[in-house]
């Protein structure tokens, strides 16, 4: 279990075991920051909470658990009648679409505990295609990977790989995969049509349906507009156990 997730289920449990404290009153429960757009970053919030208990309250940890969401605040105690504010921070950075984030305020050592949520709307924008394809092919083609290694499998077992693959040019596209040798057991389209600007992903399925005692591949060679361009190498090894054979093609 991850150092976060052992995290989360304590700062859970801690909720569990104490009481809202509905006298320590937000002035809204939840803001939402409606349409917002990706490319202008960070979006804030200001929550004010007024003390109406008969206690000093202290906020000693304001948990929103995901990094996107950050949250200021003062360990100050807060007197009867005296108010403090929580300020929430939403980082849109790729994060297209709808959201909603709770932060759970931890009050007078895990006694107490309130909520409070932002949510709204994401508008994404376009990123470098080199961020999330980094390989250029030529012609405009750009792909995540330049090598799909599936890992040692046993007969019968299957994996599978995300390929992204980007046209980043201002004319169609079609793509044609052409396997070398014509593996077919691979699964994984063998033509594409893109349109201008168009980012799109694919799956390439392997199922081992024998045991090698050798590293094997394929070459996956894409022809863009009737242009062939340098191989994508599609890497395996059905066999459960290391081999110190010499790797071979099928």
């Amino acid at each position: 279990m991850t150092l976060s997730l052992l995290f989360l289920g304590f700062a859970v449990c801690r909720a569990q075991e104490s009481v809202f404290l509905e006298a320590f009153q937000y002035d809204q429960r939840i803001h939402d920051f409606g349409t917002i757009l990706e490319k202008d970053g960070k979006v804030s919030h200001t929550f004010t909470f007024t003390n109406k208990s008969n206690e000093v309250v202290v906020i000693n940890d304001v948990n929103a658990w995901c990094g996107c969401t950050t949250a200021q605040f003062s360990k100050e105690p807060v007197r009867p009648g005296k108010t403090t504010r929580v300020t929430l921070t939403y980082n849109p950075d790729h994060r297209p679409g709808k959201f909603s984030k709770e932060a759970v305020l931890m009050l007078n050592g895990g006694k107490y505990y309130t909520r409070i949520w932002v949510k709204g709307n994401v508008v994404g924008m376009n990123h470098p295609v080199t961020e999330d394809h980094p390989y250029a092919y030529g012609e405009g083609l750009y792909m995540s990977h330049q090598v799909l290694p599936f890992p040692a499998m046993k007969v019968g077992e299957e994996k599978t790989i995300r390929l992204l693959i980007a046209n980043d040019t201002q004319r169609p596209m079609v793509i044609e995969f052409l396997r070398r040798p014509d593996n077919q057991v691979l699964q994984m389209p063998r033509r594409l049509e893109l349109k201008p600007g168009e980012r799109t992903k694919v799956y390439a399925r392997y199922k081992a349906v024998k045991e090698y005692p050798y590293r094997r591949y394929i070459n996956v060679v894409p022809r863009v507009n009737g242009k062939e361009l340098k191989p994508l190498k599609i890497v395996w090894n059905s066999s459960p156990k290391p081999s110190n054979s010499k790797h071979q093609n099928p």
